[in-house]
């Protein structure tokens, strides 16, 4: 795959954006949520995610880069990571706290929950080997439709497929810029599939 192109689906396809993805498609393209989530609940809804999944995270990792405890906002090394996927795993059980007193349906929260698991893994499994995020972001999206069409019976055919075919692309990315193994990639995309489907099973 081209370079360019390579970092491109990186910064597009960053973790850091999957929750807000995941939620503009669960407020925008399904009728139920759609309909039965007002728009003051969809307003602080996005406000949660944007915050503790966008703003405070990429403001975390600035700060860290200006003080020098970590090189780049890529953070090739594992040892740089230790701090930021500390801090984001915080973040998300914060959200996951935020929504369950809003009284939403659990669907939403349970979402934010699967990928705090997702990050609890990856710091865990950071600490001996370094595991794709982007990888564990795009598995959590999977993971996330296959989970709402098997327990609460919604046709997510076609983004599954979508979704799978991107997450092909951003694996071939993430080979290609040299940023990991296959095994990494394989790794971190069934630990965001599988932490986002067994947690919305409950």
């Amino acid at each position: 795959m081209n370079n360019n192109l390579a970092k491109i689906l990186s910064i597009v396809l960053h973790p850091v954006l999957m929750p807000g993805y995941a939620l503009y498609f669960l407020l925008n393209h399904n009728s139920y949520f759609e309909t039965t989530t007002s728009g003051y609940e969809k307003s602080a809804l996005y406000s949660i995610i944007l915050l503790n999944t966008l703003v405070l995270p990429i403001l975390i990792s600035y700060i860290l880069v200006r003080r020098g405890w970590i090189h780049s906002f890529e953070m090739a090394k594992k040892e740089e990571r230790v701090i930021p996927y500390i801090s984001n795993a915080i973040l998300l059980v914060v959200a996951y706290y935020m929504m369950r007193n809003l009284m939403l349906p659990k669907i939403f929260y349970l979402m934010i929950l699967g990928a705090a698991a997702a990050v609890v893994f990856a710091v865990i499994i950071n600490l001996k080997w370094k595991i794709s995020i982007h990888m564990i972001g795009i598995g959590g999206i999977v993971g996330t439709f296959f989970g709402l069409s098997n327990f609460m019976v919604v046709d997510l055919r076609f983004p599954i497929l979508i979704t799978i075919l991107i997450a092909g692309l951003l694996g071939s990315a993430r080979l290609s810029l040299g940023a990991h193994t296959s095994m990494q990639i394989y790794a971190g995309f069934f630990i965001g599939f599988f932490c986002e489907y067994l947690i919305l099973s409950i």
